[in-house]
């Protein structure tokens, strides 16, 4: 990023000239020294470019123990310039743990400072430091702090630096708000003044930042071979040494600028290097966080130490008070103050020792909360593994009972192949249980995937689903929508029909011989936007009031509900849900009088030229004598399909891997693929890119355990015509393939 590269760049260039030595690293002893020791000014300089080597080493635990100490110092000499410096180190170690607050209140101090000074330079050199401050979270914000900034550089005599600075970063704050016209002006003169300073030898690796920044804004105005050039010539500039994150994004910006241009074997050959990169960089920001974790915790302690500090030097200051007085006095009195004294030293040699304690716990504390870290990891990553393997003998068990019972010779085991194939249901329903409870709780689960769709088209499609249960328990379904709401709205429609899905299902499933209603209300319509409040009502058990909170927690189920079947995850990932969509679900219910459960959302009004047309599915005739690829590694799931496709009399050809695949496309000519994506010597994913290069109308349709987050369109940019998630229902992958027939 160009806040990682430029946010120490005014630091930098003002520490380098200020010094011409430095120190060692510094040691436990070295620490324990500065808080005894009075420093001069020239030992003050002495740990400046050692500060900045910890902050480049990521040691920010290392520069947040060690500051305080020097701004005292330096505040004791009553040299401002070089507090202010130390600051300005302190204020962004602050910022690289997170600790925002307190970088805005040391630097909104210093800028007072430097005020009252009249310091002018100290004061841009403020509002940058504030600026970068809140370059992520408020980047308007910002703005202000650095056009603040560029005001009052006309004041400074040489202001190359600062106008740099400001220029550069301004840039970047548009492109991060999409407004490339605001951005391009800044960008201009940033690149203006590269012509003018050298920046003490780093003029290349800001060369090749900006040439960075220039690509993002062509990207984002439609330019994509415009912006191939800047980021190449960025990449050129920037060589080895450039900076993992610019390498990244600039790897990840050039595959979004040949995806415009249809550049397809190109981002093949980016994409292995980004990942690479991207997994460099994963490892790289593991340590990171483990040492941020540590630098928080030492913010804490040493905060408390100051407080204590403070406290010391204000009954040093009484001591010196009563020693005035007690020399005019008897040496009775002066007994009495080296009594004092005596008690004094025993008691700061008993606070060194309590210290030296406290650090000690200290260290214990990080250990076992990096060991129950990395447990919490582990743990999660084996139940998302193990959920996914068991997604393959699932669809082994499902299919091959779903082909049996459609076998007329085995009518005789009809109840238990049912069992079997009910069973098995069940297990496949807790799995997807399992990861949607993991998705919902990452930062990938939380990523909304908007687009447009029909609310009733939504609503008949979950009663579809859910008939059979229905019928099963002699339930009657209701839809009402209100006339208000428009025919298309926009949102998120996957988790959207996820929550209904989950209460609706709960509603039939808890409900005998009574009726399952859901309903929409438009509750306010601002403009686009509109808020709807759903509510799924059942007349079902109820639910007793006492056990009403319990129902949300996961596993929990209750206890007049107990006997019936269920994961006792529903509900809470309902709640994941809508928390990520900006709500939060409601309960109204009465022991056999049923329940209602609602909650509110915003949707945008949409648009029904946009919106994806429903399968028109007019029989399974239709592909008869049709001739398929199954590409499976798997010699049960081969089983499975060839017995479901052969069952409609479509005729199979099976390959083991990608390669294997590639070559038989070559040679035959197939009306489908059907094409796995996890598989040894070619994925699926590499053997449909290679397929494309010769073959670009054979449907290729992905069966895969892996519920991708991104979905189809994730799969989609590697010429994959559509995705089905195994274990499928028979019907849905028949639908499929008569859709991508017609």
């Amino acid at each position: 990023m160009v806040r990682q590269s430029v946010l120490f760049l005014l630091f930098f260039l003002i520490l380098q000239p200020a010094v011409s030595y430095s120190q060692e690293k510094f040691s436990q002893e070295d620490i324990l020294m500065l808080q005894e020791k009075e420093l001069t000014k020239d030992e003050i300089n002495s740990y400046l470019p050692l500060i900045l080597e910890l902050f480049n080493e990521s040691s920010y635990e290392k520069i947040i123990e060690v500051s305080p100490y020097l701004i005292e110092n330096a505040q004791r000499l009553e040299e401002q310039a070089l507090a202010a410096r130390l600051r300005s180190a302190l204020g962004n170690a602050f910022i690289q743990v997170d600790n925002i607050h307190g970088a805005e209140e040391l630097f909104t101090k210093s800028l007072e400072e430097r005020r009252q000074a009249s310091d002018t330079f100290g004061m841009v050199s403020a509002y940058i430091n504030l600026g970068n401050t809140f370059f992520e979270q408020e980047p308007q914000r910002a703005i202000e702090y650095f056009e603040k900034s560029l005001e009052l550089s006309q004041e400074v005599a040489d202001n190359t630096i600062a106008y740099f600075i400001a220029y550069n970063n301004l840039a970047e704050l548009y492109v991060t708000i999409n407004k490339p016209d605001r951005a391009q002006p800044y960008l201009n003169k940033a690149k203006n003044l590269l012509e003018l300073h050298d920046f003490n030898g780093r003029k290349q690796n800001f060369e090749s930042t900006v040439y960075y920044v220039q690509g993002a804004i062509h990207l984002l105005q439609d330019k994509p071979r415009e912006a191939i050039t800047a980021i190449k010539k960025s990449m050129e500039i920037g060589g080895e040494k450039q900076d993992d994150n610019y390498k990244i994004n600039n790897y990840k910006n050039l595959m979004q600028a040949y995806e415009s241009l249809g550049m397809y074997r190109e981002i093949n050959e980016v994409r292995k290097v980004y990942d690479a990169l991207v997994e460099k960089r994963y490892e790289s920001n593991k340590i990171k966080q483990e040492k941020n974790a540590t630098s928080r915790f030492n913010l804490n302690k040493y905060k408390q130490e100051l407080r204590a500090s403070k406290l010391e030097n204000d009954l040093a200051a009484q001591t010196a008070q009563q020693n005035n007085l007690l020399l005019k006095t008897t040496l009775a009195i002066g007994a009495i103050l080296l009594i004092l004294i005596g008690s004094l030293l025993y008691g700061r040699s008993k606070r060194n020792k309590l210290l030296q304690n406290l650090r000690a716990k200290n260290r214990q504390y990080l250990e076992a909360k990096k060991r129950s870290q990395k447990l919490a990891s582990s743990n999660t990553k084996f139940l998302s593994t193990i959920s996914h393997e068991l997604r393959t003998p699932l669809y082994g068990i499902i299919g091959l009972s779903s082909v049996f019972l459609e076998d007329p010779t085995l009518k005789s085991h009809n109840d238990d192949l049912k069992s079997l194939k009910f069973s098995a249901d069940y297990l496949l329903a807790l799995v997807n249980d399992i990861l949607s409870l993991n998705k919902y709780g990452s930062k990938e689960g939380e990523r909304l995937q908007m687009s447009n769709f029909s609310l009733d088209r939504l609503i008949h499609h979950i009663g579809q689903n859910l008939e059979f249960i229905n019928k099963k328990n002699n339930n009657s379904f209701h839809s009402i929508i209100a006339p208000e709401i428009p025919n298309t709205l926009y949102g998120d429609k996957t988790k959207i029909s996820q929550v209904l899905m989950n209460l609706m299902s709960n509603a039939s499933k808890f409900t005998e011989d009574g009726s399952i209603t859901i309903k929409a209300t438009l509750k306010k319509q601002v403009g686009k936007v509109n808020s709807i409040l759903f509510e799924v009502k059942d007349t079902g058990q109820g639910i007793p009031e006492e056990e009403q909170a319990n129902i949300f927690n996961e596993f929990a189920q209750a206890e007049n509900l107990t006997t019936q079947d269920g994961t006792g995850l529903g509900l809470p990932i309902v709640n994941k849900i809508l928390k990520i969509l900006g709500s939060k679900l409601s309960l109204e219910s009465s022991p056999n009088k049923g329940s209602n459960f609602y909650f509110e959302i915003d949707l945008e009004t949409g648009s029904e030229e946009h919106v994806e047309a429903p399968f028109e599915i007019s029989g399974y005739d239709k592909l008869k004598g049709k001739k398929i690829l199954i590409v499976d590694d798997n010699k049960i799931n081969q089983v499975v399909t060839k017995k479901v496709l052969e069952q409609y009399g479509i005729k199979n050809n099976t390959a083991s891997n990608g390669l294997e695949a590639v070559s038989m496309v070559q040679e035959n000519t197939y009306d489908f693929i059907l094409m796995d994506i996890n598989m040894p010597v070619m994925n699926g994913i590499d053997a449909s890119v290679a397929i494309r290069e010769f073959n670009t109308t054979t449907p290729i349709i992905a069966l895969t355990a892996t519920n991708y987050n991104n979905g189809f369109n994730e799969l989609g940019k590697h010429g994959i015509n559509d995705s089905i998630l195994k274990p499928y229902k028979t019907e849905k992958l028949l639908n499929l393939l008569v859709h991508h027939l017609s």
